[in-house]
């Protein structure tokens, strides 16, 4: 792990060195993906739905394989109504929790909208509502980045990050401590001019990335959460699925796998949606 910006780039298993390809310049022509491996863990499924179009296996746990429908809706576990998300990095060095969307969550501080447009399919409200709440204010928008500042803090190719308002995050589970960024194992690196991104500073888990100018809001790694339902939250988060953000960071170096796995996630969406409707 890097100390300065938190990037994982190997690991020793069993002699072998494990190289995490989100620190390589290259995966077109260079690496091979072959299987998917602790699926299980994740409860849900989570990023397995995303590589459908890769010729990969996926296991359980290390060997052995899942079948391709895992898990069935009535397998799946059921969505516990609980007022508050648990998030925490692999050491425990770093803890907080999230609070359902609340009235002051529309309004953290006015964040300008930057880069981002209204999305009419992310909700039945008006344009200037706010883009980081989904679903009539009821969950947090979600997606997966493809940026290279993200890829190469963190050693991974695709980084799902969720947009929380600070004021729906607290540092202990009963909401009475309100966000900081200074607290347990959290290191800073400042990665460009306009902003800041934070991790663990033991065990190397990537926490927020906070923009200067999003005042009141904080990129959070959807990693960290432990929903009840599985690693997708969905009971908390609104997936975007129309695209990969930033895909264009990656298309000269892995533009397979990016494009198998938008148009994956495409799919995954219409169905989600056609199933709801």
């Amino acid at each position: 792990m890097c100390s300065t910006c938190g990037s994982t780039i190997a690991e020793k298993i069993d002699g072998l060195l494990c190289i995490h390809t989100g620190a390589l310049d290259q995966l077109d022509d260079t690496v091979q993906f072959e299987r998917q491996i602790f699926v299980k863990d994740t409860k849900d499924g989570g990023f397995s739905h995303w590589l459908k179009d890769l010729p990969i296996e996926t296991h359980a746990t290390l060997n052995d394989s899942l079948p391709a429908d895992w898990p069935q809706p009535s397998k799946r576990p059921a969505d516990k109504v609980s007022d508050r998300l648990h998030a925490h990095c692999l050491c425990n060095g770093i803890n907080f929790w999230i609070s359902r969307p609340l009235t002051s969550s529309a309004n953290p501080d006015n964040p300008k909208s930057d880069t981002y447009q209204h999305n009419p399919d992310r909700g039945d409200y008006e344009v200037e509502d706010p883009w980081w709440l989904c679903e009539n204010r009821t969950k947090f928008f979600a997606e997966v980045c493809q940026c290279n500042s993200c890829r190469l803090s963190s050693g991974c190719d695709f980084i799902p990050w969720t947009y929380v308002p600070t004021t729906d995050v607290s540092l202990a589970a009963d909401g009475s401590v309100p966000f900081s960024r200074d607290f347990g194992t959290l290191k800073s690196y400042r990665s460009s001019d306009h902003a800041t991104r934070c991790f663990c500073g033991e065990c190397g888990a990537t926490v927020f990335y906070i923009r200067d100018e999003r005042h009141g809001i904080a990129n959070v790694a959807v990693g960290l959460l432990d929903a009840d339902e599985g690693s997708l939250a969905q009971s908390w988060l609104w997936w975007r699925t129309d695209a990969l953000d930033f895909k264009e960071d990656s298309i000269g170096r892995a533009a397979a796998i990016v494009n198998s796995v938008e148009g994956a996630l495409q799919k995954w969406g219409q169905e989600a949606s056609a199933s709801s409707s």
